[in-house]
């Protein structure tokens, strides 16, 4: 599967950077009409997994200065590889509104 890193910094501290990212993949509406199964697991170390039907991902928060740096990589399928930067626009936008 070709994969896809995003990285994305922010000046908040890295416990709410990773309560904001929870709540951004349990709730947003677009990315479950992508994937209706999607699945979030995250830790209190700022590691998260999701997985679905469609994709699978990993996200990684950690301090850097006084705000947090965020790691999203996403594991894309064969058939996904066209929209690789479709997808990456979009991840980095969502991210900046709920990191905001």
């Amino acid at each position: 599967m070709p994969k896809l890193s995003i990285d994305h910094s922010v000046a908040i501290n890295s416990t709410d950077a990773l309560q904001k990212i929870k709540a951004f993949f349990e709730s947003d509406q677009d990315l479950k009409k992508l994937d209706p199964k999607l699945h979030c697991e995250f830790d209190s170390s700022g590691k998260g997994k999701i997985s679905g039907s469609q994709f699978k991902a990993e996200i990684v928060v950690k301090a850097k200065g006084s705000g947090s740096e965020i790691n999203v990589m996403i594991d894309l399928p064969l058939m996904l590889t066209p929209f690789k930067g479709k997808i990456q626009e979009m991840v980095q936008k969502k991210l900046a509104k709920f990191l905001s």
